[in-house]
């Protein structure tokens, strides 16, 4: 295994041509809910997937935060997966948080990936219910790989559809092999364009009639969040929600003022993601 690039990628670009940036999460962070592996930890990571590499043993299993993930060094995520044990740490900290302070009935994981959101709310028993929806055929495949990998195929609710603002059919361009969380719909010159599928999508309100519930919602649809939300107004409207968008376009502003006609409050961007609320009692 080539040596890893591993810096967090910037608001535009997770290629891999990223070695030139500094690396993130190097140091171990203090966590109640999750923790970085330190220095000699993550030395002794990069040995043992390199040797399984080299033995020709890709993808293979790495263990990560009391969970194991069938992870290719040669893509982004995996790479922290493999490095770190961990992915998106601060992000999943807050999550957590949040799920430790009150019940929370179901965590919606919009753009799963390969899941690692979803094992690990799964794995701390963070939500009641969890459903992961992941239209992108390699990537859904990841992501049983990894909830069989854990006994979690009856503990999380998985759907191959795109969410949308219609139900139709739409084509979807695989991510390059560097990094398969860049699936994409609606920003297709972020991809090679090689690779498309013609994927169904769906209207969350058509396929699940919460209300009255305590929800969280992650979402990773790489520029597609806008028709996302138009198609869970009612799902948005009728619960208290909290919830955690991707966003690296130039439309900050405008995804703030769409959540504040649906009665949202935005609370703060951590990197590429921004927070809303409509709970009263969250600042």
């Amino acid at each position: 295994m080539g040596e890893l690039c591993l810096s967090r990628p910037d608001a535009m670009c997770q290629h891999d041509d990223c070695a030139a940036r500094p690396l993130l999460y190097l140091a171990p962070m203090a966590s109640p809910y999750f923790r970085s592996a330190g220095r000699f930890e993550q030395a002794l990571r990069r040995f043992y997937s390199g040797a399984l590499s080299r033995l020709g043993m890709v993808p293979h299993l790495m263990p990560a935060q009391g969970a194991r993930f069938l992870v290719d060094p040669n893509d982004f995520i995996d790479r922290f997966i493999v490095v770190f044990g961990m992915w998106e740490l601060t992000q999943l900290e807050e999550l957590a948080a949040l799920a430790a302070a009150r019940k929370v009935d179901c965590f919606l994981d919009v753009g799963a990936n390969s899941g690692f959101y979803s094992v690990m709310f799964a794995i701390k028993n963070l939500a009641s219910r969890i459903i992961a929806f992941e239209p992108d055929p390699g990537n859904y495949a990841r992501l049983m790989a990894n909830l069989n990998a854990n006994k979690l195929a009856g503990r999380v609710e998985t759907t191959p559809l795109a969410l949308g603002d219609t139900a139709s059919e739409v084509t979807l361009y695989e991510g390059a092999k560097w990094n398969r969380g860049e699936s994409t719909i609606s920003v297709p010159d972020q991809t090679p364009r090689e690779v498309t599928f013609r994927v169904r999508q769906a209207r969350l309100d058509d396929l699940y009639a919460f209300a009255g519930q305590t929800l969280i919602i992650k979402m990773d649809v790489e520029g597609h969040e806008f028709h996302a939300l138009t198609g869970m107004e009612r799902t948005l409207c009728d619960n208290a929600c909290y919830l955690q968008i991707e966003h690296y376009g130039e439309r900050h502003e405008e995804l703030k003022a769409r959540m504040a006609e649906f009665g949202y409050r935005y609370l703060h961007t951590h990197d590429i993601d921004l927070y809303f609320t409509n709970m009263a009692d969250l600042a």
